[in-house]
């Protein structure tokens, strides 16, 4: 998996680039941030929309509002970790489940 892409391609004006000067496209200006440009909170939202690349699907994905994207991670990650404690609960009382002894 790669963190950030070999090559750019501006999924705005579609101009294929090596190196990203100033984080952003030299065709058109548009920001493209990945991992490692590692921008501050109030700097996205200050922001407010820009196009992160996405290591597990190789694409530049596009965030419309940050606040708003932020909330659905936060809400996705709580669902997640949510199911993940159930079935840990669930496995737990299946290893302690009550024993028959013999009396």
């Amino acid at each position: 998996m790669r963190f950030r892409p070999r090559r750019y391609q501006c999924p705005n004006c579609q101009w294929d680039f090596a190196f990203r000067k100033k984080r952003c496209c030299p065709g058109c200006g548009t920001l493209l941030l990945i991992a490692s440009d590692v921008p501050t909170d109030a700097e996205l939202i200050a922001i407010k929309s820009f196009w992160l690349w996405e290591p597990i699907k190789e694409k530049w994905d596009y965030i419309r509002d940050w606040e708003e994207h932020k909330r659905e991670a936060m809400r996705r990650f709580e669902q997640h970790t949510q199911e993940w404690r159930t079935g840990m609960v669930k496995a737990e009382e299946k290893l302690h489940s009550p024993r028959r002894w013999i009396q």
